[in-house]
């Protein structure tokens, strides 16, 4: 090729690039700023995507039916605490003013720190955004498969270490959606009921290191103190959880047992179990919090 017209080549191409580069820096105006990622929104989207990777691994044999139908029962509670926080965002507030104040509970003390925050405008998500949603999960899910079904070595060794090692599943969940809360949480209770005490809190503290005011973790952070006999911090937990959300049934239940086993203070165990009762009428643990709450009765009774 001619060094010439080479030259001339690479000169254009070169006051072409440094065209565009200027140009970013001579604009009348600003460029658009892509908005903030909605953490709500977020945690919808990534709950979707548990509840296909449920169905998935359901489908597949990796995951028996009663620890599918038992997750599948917290993802969709969890995903039905996540709406009920979007509606009450959603919600228009009363009054005037240019700022509200927001509560935030402070672990180490019973009242509330207050902080002011300017009222954001809420974001409505139009209905074909969610569909689109929706539908990218169920493409994601069938790619995935796909791609399974296209590596037999990997499909045929899947099954084999998910039956040697039943947190194997868990596990490749956090490895692949490592930002995934609802993930974090169902390893750490997968650990937690394995006796694997350290590796459950080292997954519930990545949890609340992506949500401070997550209740699930705190709940379960307040079981692990009172099997330690830290029954004060216990409570401390288990109490922010209930700040954060105060009909969670499991942290009602576990704030139940730690007032009665751990702090003997049987009269506010009552009232906690029967809280329970009254926001999970068909919880798993309905008839052991019956048996203690008359064991907690007995004890008020004694002298």
């Amino acid at each position: 090729m001619n060094p010439i017209a080479l030259s001339f080549a690479v000169a254009g191409l070169a006051l072409t690039a440094g065209a565009g580069v200027i140009s970013g820096f001579i604009r009348d105006a600003p460029a658009p700023i892509e908005p903030l990622a909605d953490p709500l929104e977020d945690r919808r989207a990534a709950l979707l995507r548990s509840l296909a990777d449920l169905e998935e691994a359901h489908a597949e044999g990796a995951l028996e039916e009663p620890e599918y139908l038992r997750l599948r029962e917290r993802t969709e509670s969890r995903m039905a605490r996540v709406l009920r926080a979007i509606d009450r965002r959603d919600e228009p507030q009363d009054g005037g003013g240019n700022a509200i104040a927001v509560a935030e509970p402070d672990p180490e003390a019973d009242g509330h720190a207050t902080r002011t925050a300017a009222p954001a405008e809420p974001k409505k998500v139009p209905p074909w955004a969610v569909a689109v949603l929706i539908g990218g999960t169920v493409v994601a899910v069938l790619v995935a498969s796909l791609a399974r079904d296209a590596e037999p070595q990997a499909q045929a060794s899947s099954p084999n270490a998910t039956a040697q090692d039943p947190l194997t599943f868990f596990e490749q969940r956090v490895k692949e959606h490592p930002d995934d809360l609802a993930a974090r949480l169902d390893l750490a209770h997968r650990y937690l009921d394995a006796g694997m005490t350290e590796k459950a809190l080292s997954e519930y503290a990545v949890a609340l290191d992506m949500d401070p005011d997550d209740a699930e973790a705190l709940a379960h952070v307040g079981l692990i103190f009172f099997q330690a006999e830290r029954y004060d911090d216990a409570l401390r937990y288990v109490d922010h959880a209930l700040k954060t959300d105060p009909r969670y049934p499991e942290a009602l239940f576990i704030r139940g047992v730690i007032l009665l086993r751990g702090l003997h203070r049987p009269q506010e165990a009552i009232a906690a179990f029967e809280t329970y009762l009254d926001a999970a009428p068909f919880g798993v643990e309905r008839e052991t919090a019956k048996d203690l709450i008359a064991e907690a009765r007995d004890a008020v009774a004694q002298p």
